[in-house]
């Protein structure tokens, strides 16, 4: 199984290719734009992993975003209606951007997948507190892992305790 790992439009956009549960490649797109914490589609570092692996676009089984854009957009939609009327004016400035972009990540990542090539498998969308502990794993060099993640940002969950194998 080959996995193109994408995470864009957030901050510091990266791609990674795994090659049965191995990592083959990784790359920050910052480093090819030289823009500090580039929030950009990563395709320089999708195009540098590609090449790194001698794969093309067409021979990726399925490509994993970082998170679920509908189940953040609840949660963003949610805390604004909590906190109204103070968060009128961040509501007015997010949800253009959801109802423009992330709400329709599908169809923008494809679109900017397909400058790199004929992609025809599989679109899928990671919990992002998941990808975290992924690449905690898939780096980690152990076989059996407990992981701890804590982080501000995600769809809901704020802290995440697994176990991998």
């Amino acid at each position: 199984m080959t996995i193109l790992g994408i995470s864009a439009f957030y901050h510091d956009s990266a791609a990674a290719i795994l090659v049965d549960g191995k990592i083959i490649a990784a790359a920050q797109e910052e480093r090819f734009t030289r823009v500090k914490h580039d929030n950009s589609f990563p395709t320089m570092a999708c195009e540098f992993c590609l090449n790194e692996a001698r794969l093309s676009i067409e021979d990726i089984d399925k490509i994993v975003f970082y998170e679920k854009p509908f189940l953040k957009f609840e949660r963003i939609i949610e805390t604004h209606i909590n906190v109204a009327p103070r968060s009128i004016c961040q509501f007015i400035q997010t949800i253009p951007i959801w109802l423009k972009d992330k709400l329709n990540m599908r169809r923008l990542i494809k679109r900017e997948i397909s400058k790199l090539g004929a992609f025809n498998g599989e679109l899928l969308f990671s919990e992002h507190h998941l990808s975290h502990a992924a690449f905690a794993y898939y780096t980690s060099g152990f076989k059996d892992s407990a992981i701890l993640t804590i982080d501000a940002v995600g769809e809901w969950t704020t802290t995440s305790i697994m176990h991998a194998k």
